[in-house]
């Protein structure tokens, strides 16, 4: 014969329940959040390689290729930025006993982004 649990073990579990969905959305808005980084940063590099190649007569000389420079020089800082706060959080997650997805993955998705604003970095240098 199956026993009905007590109002207090019926509480635990709904606390339990509670606590697991909140970490759950914790883990969901830190995702959205790298996402963000990683379109920020990739909107500035865009916005520099735009200003150099879109801008070519601009004058002084010298004005479009600094900005260019500097926006995706920016682009590499958000880029890590963007890792460093998902790795703070992550670990954070991991000691109340929750994983998201691994920072091998992110890392490796942040290295390609910061490559490519690399690339976005010598190109404009070339120009």
């Amino acid at each position: 014969m199956k026993m009905d649990k007590t109002p207090d073990e019926n509480k635990k579990l709904i606390i339990e329940k509670q606590q697991h969905w909140a970490l759950e959305r914790t883990r969901l808005a830190k995702e959205r959040t790298f996402a963000a980084w990683l379109r920020t940063g990739l909107a500035s590099a865009v916005a520099g390689l735009g200003i150099v190649k879109l801008l070519p007569d601009l004058r002084p000389e010298w004005l479009g290729k600094s900005i260019g420079l500097l926006l995706v020089f920016s682009s590499a800082l958000v880029f890590i930025l963007g890792f460093r706060t998902y790795y703070i959080v992550l670990k954070k997650l991991e000691k109340e006993g929750f994983k998201g997805l691994p920072a091998k993955i992110m890392g490796t998705l942040a290295f390609c982004f910061l490559l490519i604003a690399i690339l976005a970095f010598v190109i404009v240098l070339m120009h």
